[in-house]
C-alpha cells in the first residue's frame, strides 16, 4: 500500500485520497481496498464514470458475479459459466423484466453469501421484493446448478478479503507500466486507453490469487 500510495501522489482524479485496506474482525474478514473516489454516485446519477484520471476519460472493469465465482473456486474450482445469475433465474422459473430478474438474483446471492443462516437471508430478500416462493425456488436452483456453492455461512466477508488481495495485485502491476488503477469495490477504474490491459490483468491476478485457470469473468462499463 505504501508503494501504491506513493505512485498515486502525483496523479489526479476526483475525490483524491489515499487507498486504504480495511478489515473487519481479523485479517481474514473484510480486507477490501477503499478510497473516497468510489463513494461518488454512479447509479441514479452516473457521476463517477464521467470523471477523469489525469484529464483523460475513464472506464471501469468489473468482476462479474464475483462472490459466487470466488466461492466456487475455493470449493473445488468449479466453473460458474458465462451467465450464472441468468442461469439461476431460469432454473428458478423467475419471470419479468430481464434487468429486474437479474437484480433479484444478484441480491439473493449477495444476501445468501453474507448471512449466517437461511432465515436471515429470507428476511433480507423481502426488502428486495423476493417473496417466500421465489426465495425457495432460488435456493433450490443454486443447489441444483452449483451444489458446491456455500450459502448461509457468512462467507461473503471472506470473499472481500480475496477481492482486496486481487485488486492490490492489479494496482501493483499497473505501477510497473505507469497505469493508474483506482479500486471500486470489486472493480478498477482506469483511463479508457488501458481498458484492455485492465481486463487481461484482472483475470490474470484473479487466477494467480485463487490458483485457478479461467474461472473469473469481467465486464466493462463506460460513460
Amino acid at each position: 500500500l505504501i508503494q501504491i500510495n506513493e505512485f498515486l501522489k502525483d496523479q489526479q482524479w476526483a475525490c483524491k485520497g489515499p487507498v486504504q485496506l480495511k478489515y473487519k474482525n481479523n485479517i481474514l474478514q473484510g480486507g477490501r481496498l477503499y478510497t473516497p473516489f468510489q463513494s461518488l454516485p454512479d447509479r441514479k446519477i452516473r457521476l463517477r464514470i464521467n470523471t477523469l484520471i489525469n484529464n483523460q476519460p475513464i472506464g471501469e472493469v468489473d468482476f462479474s458475479a464475483n462472490h459466487l465465482r470466488l466461492n466456487l473456486a475455493v470449493n473445488g474450482g468449479v466453473q460458474a459459466g458465462e451467465t450464472p445469475y441468468e442461469d439461476i433465474a431460469d432454473e428458478a422459473g423467475l419471470v419479468g423484466v430481464e434487468s429486474d430478474i437479474r437484480a433479484k438474483v444478484k441480491s439473493f446471492i449477495t444476501f445468501a453469501m453474507g448471512s449466517s443462516d437461511a432465515e436471515q437471508t429470507r428476511r433480507l430478500c423481502h426488502s428486495k421484493k423476493i417473496d417466500n416462493t421465489q426465495f425457495d425456488a432460488l435456493v433450490a436452483a443454486c443447489q441444483k446448478l452449483y451444489p458446491k456453492l456455500e450459502l448461509f455461512s457468512g462467507w461473503g466477508i471472506y470473499a472481500q478479503n480475496f477481492e482486496g488481495q486481487i485488486l492490490k495485485q492489479v494496482m501493483l502491476e499497473g505501477i510497473k507500466k505507469g497505469i493508474v488503477c483506482l479500486p471500486v469495490h470489486d472493480a478498477v477504474a482506469v483511463q479508457q486507453e488501458h481498458l484492455k490491459w485492465a481486463e487481461e490483468t484482472m483475470l490474470e491476478c484473479w487466477d494467480r490469487q485463487m490458483e485457478t485457470n479461467g474461472l473469473a469473468r469481467v465486464k466493462v462499463d463506460l460513460p
